[in-house]
């Protein structure tokens, strides 16, 4: 029978409910090893758990630690004994734990070490195909651990294993998902911004700070020289020892090693790498780890770590990581840069296109764009050069900045083709030289030794040269600034011929307006002295030359007689009018002149049309230079506006196109003065001839008449005494009679032709000849006085004045003439007894009433002067009628539109 095996039932079922026990037991155990336990906290637990199941005193577990000299086990964990046992190792073989591990199964007893004397039991942990440790227990004094504990342990140990290797699973998952939070953390920092700065600063922070690496560096290649790497953040103690601008030497150190060979450098023993630079200051540096930051075939840089402890494989896939994303970010932050530099660039040239833009006046658009390119273009050298209009083979400066501002010439000349401003310009096209010195087109400028790029462009209008844009700097000129540069010569081309187009609307709204306002001046002088003077002051003053104004004196046939200056205009002496009068003297410069052409002289003394006297005249006044503008009106020439200068020169069509503009003008204002003062004078002659034929048909139809009768009585009187003194008396008594009417008349003409009111103070407003100043009712009656002593006592003459207004002057001036008129005739034919005057003023007119009681006659024979009277009242919107026959005597009546409080 074997050993253990029984017939007695009951020892059947002691032995049965043994294992049921002992099943319930070990499965307690087994759940006991679930939860929440980590790796660290796990190995207690298994321990603990194991020392329960088979009621032992203590025990201990051991996980396989590979080593350099091989696996060894190191205590994890114990239970009923000395903590000091935990973290001991042992080599395989040796102990119980030792050969459990060598052997891979359970051990028996141990007899000696720890376990020595005692029951013993060990069991190995397997997971992933190979035993990872041992759980050994001992047993309490007297107690003796059986098969079939030792095939419990085993099971309870396969099961902790499970647990154990899960832990560790679970754990190193754990530990890889921070990681990888970490650096995405690190990334999203990364990423944040596109400040390479800020940028590169914020990832060593973050790798130093997020994943515990206590030397950070991260250095890129200096883009001016590749070859070397430039700190551009650092973080933990490189802080102080290598700060930010640090350089790397060049082709030395494990850094410049992975950047050069594009791959992933981890070095767990730095001392023993030759390539290995020490930073200095950084001290405890005992492995290190470069990754290099590329992108395609683009090598930013690298990233750097080192530090006390051996760098693992996953810490080199983090940092590959973070540097992929550096390299990302990196490129986008340049192509952000370039973006924003392209951006601002162009901003830049909108702005200086508007402060073109904004200018019109040529001299200030100038100097405005070379202002523009120099404050925010950045080039301190710049001159704009223009085509000159007399010789459109050179180019004249007239603007610049920077050492062209130190040239003692403004104006500095260039002709086309020299120098690669003069070729750029010539060949209407660009020209970018970024050395200088190897060009044999350069035209150096004194003080520019350090130039060393030229970028010249031509300034454009369609086909049409305008001028030429010249920049010089001390370092190479971009392509981004070049065009930069171009965009502006094409902005100043545009502006440049809208400066032009301006200046000449200017140019022509300004001779517009001066026509206009001479014009206007011109035309409402009333005198040939106002004409000359509105010319002088808004023609001639606008100039610089010397402008005189002379006209021609002409004899009845109209052949010229003598020239008269009239005026002239001199810039120091401003205008003055004058009359000085010389013979004329035909010459060789008729002809043009005649045919309404300007002749200009460009030097009297060359000149072979011009006469003897006349360059003598110029000679002697020290103006050589003439030009002469003909006034023509209706086909004659007036006269002659005449400008003159000291110095010799051509005249440009220009400088003559105001005066010739304004010459018609002149002209036909001076020939409509010429003209209004012979009819003025034509109209003088016709009212003196008009009065002396009334004078003459007056005294005519009255004196002569009186006089007539006086003659006949005179040489009747002498024959009449004789045979009767009687009727010799009655005779002198007639002629005494005629002689006083004859004195009546006499007085009446002389009372029309004297004026009613004496002339008016010096300053006063000049009054009406016939009406005084105390107004109509009081001239009507000095008049009527003056009327009745010459009509003698047997005319009765009556004003009644009530209701009337005071009118203006030229209102009662012909209410005046008009009475006057009317009297004249009741004395020379009415016979009339009693005459009325009526003056007054009902509703909106003035009204006149001059009535007699004489014989009448029939309207319709009315003579020249009812006409007169008729004219007075309808020059001012009024009437004048005449009622009367025969032997009804005669009414006058005149009514003018009233203007009452006007005088």
């Amino acid at each position: 029978m074997r050993a253990g095996s029984t017939s007695d039932p009951a020892a059947r079922r002691r032995a049965s409910a043994d294992a049921a026990r002992r099943a319930t037991r070990l499965l307690a155990a087994i759940e006991a090893l679930g939860g929440e336990a980590g790796p660290e906290a796990l190995p207690a637990r298994v321990v603990a758990g194991a020392v329960v199941l088979l009621d032992a005193a203590g025990g201990a577990l051991g996980l396989v630690d590979d080593t350099a000299g091989g696996p060894v086990v190191r205590v994890a964990a114990v239970a009923g004994r000395s903590p000091l046992m935990v973290g001991a190792e042992m080599p395989a073989g040796e102990g119980l734990i030792g050969r459990a591990l060598r052997d891979e199964r359970p051990r028996a007893p141990a007899r000696r070490g720890q376990l020595a004397g005692r029951a013993a039991v060990a069991a190995p942990l397997w997971w992933d195909g190979a035993a990872r440790g041992v759980l050994a227990l001992a047993a309490a004094p007297g107690r003796r651990f059986t098969a079939a504990d030792g095939a419990m342990l085993a099971r309870f140990a396969r099961h902790a294993a499970g647990a154990l290797a899960q832990a560790r699973r679970y754990e190193r998952e754990r530990r890889r998902a921070e990681r990888l939070a970490l650096i995405a953390r690190v990334n999203r920092l990364v990423t944040a911004g596109l400040e390479p700065d800020d940028l590169l600063a914020t990832a060593a922070a973050a790798i130093h700070e997020l994943l515990g690496y206590p030397y950070v560096a991260i250095a890129l290649a200096d883009p001016a020289d590749p070859g070397d790497l430039v700190l551009r953040g650092v973080a933990g103690p490189y802080r102080h020892a290598a700060p930010v601008g640090y350089r790397l030497p060049r082709d030395a150190g494990i850094t410049a090693a992975a950047v050069r060979e594009r791959r992933v450098l981890l070095v767990d023993d730095v001392a023993a790498d030759p390539r290995h630079f020490p930073t200095p200051g950084a001290t405890g540096i005992r492995a290190e780890l470069a990754v290099p930051i590329a992108r395609g075939d683009d090598v930013f840089g690298v990233v750097n770590v080192e530090g006390g402890e051996p760098f693992t494989a996953e810490d080199a896939e983090s940092l590959a990581i973070i540097a992929d994303q550096l390299a990302s970010a990196l490129a986008n932050a340049r192509l952000f840069a370039a973006a924003r530099r392209r951006a601002a660039r162009l901003a830049t040239v909108a702005r200086v296109g508007q402060l073109i833009a904004g200018r019109l006046s040529l001299d200030h658009l100038l100097q405005t764009a070379v202002e523009a390119i120099h404050e925010h273009l950045a080039f301190p050298h710049v001159a704009i050069l223009l085509v000159d209009p007399a010789d459109p083979a050179v180019l004249v400066r007239r603007a610049r900045s920077g050492m062209y501002t130190g040239h003692s010439v403004l104006e500095y000349r260039q002709r086309l083709g020299d120098g690669i401003l003069g070729a750029a310009a010539r060949d209407r096209r660009p020209l970018l030289v970024n050395d200088v010195r190897q060009d044999p087109r350069y035209i150096a400028v004194p003080g520019g030794e350090a130039i060393r790029a030229e970028l010249a462009a031509p300034l454009l209008s369609g086909d049409t040269l305008l001028g030429a844009l010249n920049v010089e700097s001390e370092r190479p000129i971009g392509d981004e600034d070049a065009t930069a540069l171009l965009l502006v010569a094409d902005q100043l081309g545009i502006a440049l011929e809208n400066a032009r187009l301006f200046a000449g609307t200017r140019q022509a709204l300004e001779g517009t307006r001066l026509l206009y306002e001479t014009s206007l001046r011109i035309n409402t002088a009333l005198t040939m002295d106002e004409v000359i003077a509105a010319y002088l002051d808004e023609v001639a003053a606008r100039g610089h030359y010397r402008c005189t104004i002379a006209l021609y004196d002409t004899d009845d046939a109209g052949a010229r007689t003598a020239v008269t200056v009239r005026g002239h205009w001199a810039p120091a002496a401003g205008a003055v009018l004058l009359a000085e009068t010389v013979p004329y003297t035909p010459d060789g410069l008729d002809a043009p002149l005649d045919a309404g052409h300007t002749v200009a002289i460009a030097d009297v003394h060359a000149d072979p049309r011009v006469s003897a006297k006349l360059r003598e005249m110029q000679a002697a006044d020290g103006r050589p230079t003439l030009a002469m503008i003909p006034l023509m009106a209706r086909g004659q020439r007036l006269g002659l506006v005449i400008l003159s200068s000291p110095a010799a020169h051509a005249w440009p069509a220009a400088d003559l196109q105001l005066y010739e503009a304004t010459a018609a003008q002149l002209a036909t204002a001076l020939d409509r003065c010429r003209q209004h003062e012979l009819l003025t004078a034509r109209g003088r002659q016709v009212a003196v001839l008009e009065e002396r034929q009334r004078l003459a048909r007056d005294l005519h139809d009255s004196v002569t008449q009186h006089v007539f009768s006086l003659t006949l009585i005179a040489q009747a009187l002498a024959p009449a005494w004789r045979r009767d003194p009687a009727e010799g008396e009655r005779r002198v008594a007639r002629l005494l009679e005629v002689s006083q009417a004859a004195l009546g008349e006499l007085r009446a003409l002389l009372a029309e032709l004297r004026p009613a009111d004496p002339a008016p103070p010096p300053g006063a407003a000049p009054a009406s000849g016939l009406v005084c100043r105390e107004g109509l009712p009081a001239a009507l009656r000095r008049h009527l006085a003056d009327v009745a002593r010459g009509a003698g006592a047997g005319l009765e003459l009556r004003l009644d004045a009530t209701g009337y207004a005071p009118q203006p002057p030229d209102h009662e001036e012909a209410l005046f003439r008009i009475a006057q008129e009317a009297l004249h005739n009741v004395v020379k034919h009415a016979r009339a007894r009693r005459v009325t005057i009526r003056l007054g003023v009902e509703g909106d007119l003035a009204r006149l009433a001059v009535a007699d009681d004489g014989v009448g006659f029939a309207a319709a024979s009315g003579g020249f002067g009812l006409r007169i009277m008729q004219e007075r009242a309808a020059a001012l919107g009024g009437v004048a009628e005449v009622t009367s026959a025969p032997g009804c005597g005669t009414t006058v009546a005149a009514r003018l539109p009233r203007q009452d409080g006007e005088r």
